[in-house]
């Protein structure tokens, strides 16, 4: 049974949940290379903090213990 066509123009919450989550897919895929680089960026600073607050502490820990 084909899906019945709406208007592209109607604001989105008078849009069914297929045609809205279709619509968000359809953004996604034109912004996905924006989002991976906001990724790469998430990934360096997480890592840094990481590796300055917990792994840099616990190995000083570690070497002064010994």
């Amino acid at each position: 049974m084909p899906e019945p066509q709406t208007d592209p123009n109607l604001p989105e919450e008078k849009r069914g949940p297929i045609a809205r989550l279709r619509g968000g897919i359809r953004w996604l895929n034109a912004n996905k290379k924006r989002f991976f680089w906001w990724w790469i960026a998430y990934q360096a600073v997480k890592g840094t903090l990481t590796l300055s607050l917990i792994w840099i502490p616990l190995l000083i820990l570690w070497l002064r213990g010994n």
